[in-house]
């Protein structure tokens, strides 16, 4: 049960992880669209191309991994409840 409490912890602890990268990326995304400090004063479209595709993979990475992390919490969490219910079974 300890184990499974762990893993669920640690399930929890990289979805709050990749909100925060979503959060991150989508406020870099916002930030480069209103031209603030984007460039450092140049005007490359190749750069602009370049940390839009760099922060939308950074997007869709954390979304994925936001995904898979929930469905291991939740996996894990109806695992610990079969355990437990199996041991309050056996003890009866």
């Amino acid at each position: 049960m300890l184990v499974s409490s762990i893993a669920r912890f640690n399930a929890i602890n990289q979805m709050n992880n990749s909100a925060f990268g979503m959060m991150q990326a989508s406020n870099s995304m916002m930030s480069a669209a209103n031209g603030k400090n984007t460039f450092g004063g140049e005007h490359d479209l190749s750069m602009l191309n370049k940390m839009d595709k760099k922060l939308s993979l950074d997007l869709l990475t954390n979304k994925l991994t936001y995904k898979v992390a929930y469905l291991q919490e939740k996996m894990l969490n109806k695992h610990q409840h079969n355990e437990a219910k199996s041991t309050f079974s056996a003890l009866a």
